[in-house]
C-alpha cells in the first residue's frame, strides 16, 4: 500500500460510536483479570496476547470511544497519535497527545484513556518480549539509556513512561506510517518488515530524546550478558543445552541459569523452547514439509512432545496453524 492510500484505508478502523460507557467496563470484567496496584485494583490486559509468528501487534483505539478504565499491560507498549488528539492517565497523570506525537510505555504502566471524537485516529504498538532479541535491536544497548536498559530486560518489574512531543519528526512519522502501510495491506504484510520499521523507529525515538547518561557496570554488564544469551540461542536453539551455553559464554552453569531468569523471566529452557516454535512457525507457513521433518529440524525428535509444545506456544496445532496461513 503507498502512502497516499492511508488516509481511505484508515476510515476503516474501529469507531464505538454506539458503545455505551458501561459495556466497556463489563466487557472488562469479563475478559480481564483485576490486579492489585499500590492498593488500586486496575485491570491486567495482555496476559494471552497471540502474537503467532510475529513479534508485534499493531491495534487501534476506536473512534468515539468512550472512556478506558485503568489498566495495565503486560508488554512494551508505543501509542502513536496519528490523527487528531489522544487524551491518557499515565499513572495517574493527564497526557494528551497531539497528531504525530508518542508514548512509550515500559511493561506494568497504568493508564486510562479518556473518550475519543469521530476524528481521532491513535494507533497501539504491542511489542512481544521476544521483540527485543537478536540483532535487530543491538544498536540499543548501545544507547547508554537507562530507559532502553529496561525496555531489553523484560524480567524485571518496571514502569516507567516516556512521552515524545514528535509533532514535527519526520523520521518518527514515516516510521509509522511504514508500519500502517504494511498492516493494512493484508495480502502482502511482512511481519519482518513490521519489526524493521518497529525497531528504527524505537531506537530514533530514544537516540533523539533520551538523555545521553552512562550505565554502570553492573546494567551494562547485564544487557551485554542477555543480548548474549538470545543470540546464542537463535544459533543453537536446535541443541538448547545449558550446560554448553555457559562453556561458551564463559560463565558458570548456575550462575547464568539464575541470570536468564531474573534477566528474561523466563528459564533457559523456556526461552529455547520459544525460539524453537518461532522457527517451526516460520517453516509451517513457509513450505511443504512434513510436520516430523519440522520438528526434526528445530530440535525435536519426539514428535508428541513438538505437538503438545506448538499447541500451549500457539493455540492450536501445526496443521491448524499452516491452515491460517
Amino acid at each position: 500500500m503507498n502512502a497516499s492510500e492511508l488516509p481511505r484505508a484508515l476510515l476503516s478502523t474501529t469507531d464505538y460510536g454506539h458503545l455505551h460507557p458501561n459495556a466497556v467496563c463489563e466487557h472488562f470484567a469479563k475478559c480481564y483479570p483485576l490486579v492489585d496496584y499500590q492498593g488500586r485494583d486496575l485491570f491486567l490486559f495482555g496476559q494471552a496476547r497471540e502474537f503467532g509468528d510475529a513479534r508485534h501487534i499493531v491495534s487501534f483505539h476506536g473512534k468515539n470511544s468512550p472512556v478506558t478504565p485503568e489498566h495495565i499491560f503486560s508488554y512494551v507498549i508505543i501509542t502513536y497519535c496519528w490523527q487528531g488528539s489522544f487524551s491518557m492517565e499515565l499513572d495517574r497523570e493527564p497526557v494528551t497527545l497531539q497528531a504525530g506525537d508518542c508514548v512509550v510505555m515500559d511493561r506494568h504502566v497504568p493508564h486510562g484513556v479518556m473518550e475519543t471524537g469521530p476524528d481521532d485516529i491513535t494507533v497501539n504498538l504491542i511489542l512481544a518480549d521476544e521483540f527485543f532479541e537478536g540483532r535487530l535491536l543491538d544498536g540499543m544497548a548501545d544507547l547508554a539509556s537507562p530507559f532502553a536498559t529496561e525496555l531489553m530486560m523484560p524480567g524485571a518489574s518496571h514502569d516507567h513512561y516516556r512521552v515524545y512531543r514528535t509533532a514535527h519528526d519526520e523520521m518518527a512519522r514515516a516510521c509509522v506510517e511504514r508500519v500502517l502501510c504494511e498492516h493494512l495491506e493484508p495480502d502482502m504484510t511482512s511481519p519482518y518488515l513490521i519489526d524493521f520499521f518497529l525497531a528504527a523507529l524505537l531506537t530514533h525515538l530514544l537516540r533523539t530524546y533520551e538523555p545521553k547518561g552512562v550505565l554502570d557496570d553492573v546494567a551494562y554488564e547485564r544487557a551485554e550478558l542477555m543480548g548474549a544469551v538470545r543470540e546464542y540461542i537463535a544459533l543453537n536453539y536446535r541443541e538448547g543445552n545449558l550446560a554448553q551455553a555457559a562453556r561458551d559464554l564463559g560463565y558458570e552453569r548456575t550462575y547464568l541459569s539464575k541470570f536468564v531468569r531474573q534477566a528474561s523471566g523466563m528459564t533457559f529452557k523456556q526461552l529455547v523452547n520459544v525460539e524453537r516454535m518461532r522457527r517451526a512457525a516460520l517453516l509451517l507457513r513457509g513450505s511443504n514439509r512434513p510436520i516430523y521433518e519440522i520438528a526434526e529440524d528445530v530440535g525435536l525428535s519426539n514428535l508428541t512432545s513438538f505437538y503438545q509444545r506448538f499447541r500451549e506456544w500457539s493455540g492450536c496445532t501445526p496443521q491448524e496453524y499452516r491452515k491460517q496461513g
